[in-house]
């Protein structure tokens, strides 16, 4: 072979590993939403019916999603966000507002981020209100086309739900599960916690308003089903631009899934934490030892990956004092 195939042979092999990291790398960090959320079909039908309600009839509802950190809430969301906007209708019309609890820690700067996210800080100038109602009706009512077969509906993302019920009074969630219940506008309130006793921490008066509505992501996830996980996360396409490297590349990752070693640190990590995201950290540091010229994942990488993950961050500071 002339030095010259050589040259293509290795560019050839370089822009498939090239693919493989970008592809992978999305994945891993969340930039790409799988197509099927993986055991969790029951609750993405239900969340998707219930915005599609808001967003094309115009029927307000409140729901909290409840799960553990990294059961997949906030994936479950965007997942059914991004099917939403696909439909031409909902997609010129719905406004979204994210809130967080950990970023607006009081009401006065959560209504600066929805008028902010609303685009409505020329409406409202330096308009004084005398109290909070008053301020979010009149956002409300900036957003409106006609009657109320006509306003534009708006959906409120509040992640870290259970913070909001420290607010004093929980002014905010009231007059937001205020709108949804009176049918003043279209509105769907969604909130997302780790705490299954949420409704525990809501005033009664706040309570009363809430749909009661629950989404709960708890994790039946077996090691045999992590395990497919891992298989599924590292295996490529049948889009994939080289369908020979793809082919090859897929049946080294399901020979990698097999072997003993692998079995045994991935079941350590199981034991640890059922999480994908502890997950796609430990895939994500495997897939960076991977070069044209080291161009498949072995089982040494693995196990050098894990080490990186179960490394004491504490005593890794302090290692050389």
């Amino acid at each position: 072979m002339s030095k010259r195939k050589v040259k293509e042979l290795h560019l050839t092999v370089g822009e498939c590993i090239s693919q493989v990291q970008r592809l992978l790398r999305e994945r891993f960090c969340h930039f790409k939403l799988p197509n099927e959320p993986q055991g969790m079909e029951s609750q993405h039908k239900h969340l998707l019916e219930l915005l599609k309600r808001t967003a094309v009839h115009g029927e307000s509802n409140s729901v909290i999603i409840v799960g553990p950190r990294g059961a997949g809430k906030t994936m479950l969301l965007n997942r059914v966000l991004s099917e939403l906007l696909e439909v031409n209708e909902v997609k010129k019309n719905v406004l979204q507002v994210h809130l967080n609890g950990l970023l607006q820690t009081d009401d006065r700067t959560a209504l600066k981020e929805i008028t902010r996210q609303l685009h409505l800080e020329n409406v409202v100038g330096d308009k004084v209100f005398g109290s909070f109602a008053e301020n979010l009706a009149f956002l409300l009512q900036a957003l409106k086309k006609g009657d109320r077969s006509s306003s534009r509906p708006a959906l409120f993302i509040l992640d870290e739900f259970d913070l909001f019920a420290h607010h004093k009074n929980q002014t905010l969630l009231y007059n937001l599960l205020d709108v949804s219940q009176s049918a003043q506008a279209p509105v769907a309130v969604i909130g997302l916690t780790c705490r299954l006793d949420v409704l525990e921490l809501l005033e009664k008066r706040v309570k009363s308003r809430f749909s009661h509505r629950q989404i709960h992501l708890l994790s039946r996830l077996s090691f045999k089903g992590y395990l497919e996980a891992v298989c599924t996360q590292l295996s490529l396409p049948q889009d994939f631009p080289d369908p020979r490297f793809a082919q090859d590349w897929n049946a080294s990752i399901k020979t990698l899934c097999e072997d003993k070693l692998v079995v045994d640190v991935l079941q350590r990590h199981f034991n640890s934490s059922k999480d994908f995201r502890s997950l796609h950290m430990l895939l994500m540091l495997t897939l960076s030892r991977v070069t044209v010229s080291k161009p498949t994942i072995t089982a040494t990488d693995i196990l050098e990956a894990s080490r990186v993950c179960m490394v004491d961050s504490k005593a890794n500071i302090l290692h050389g004092f």
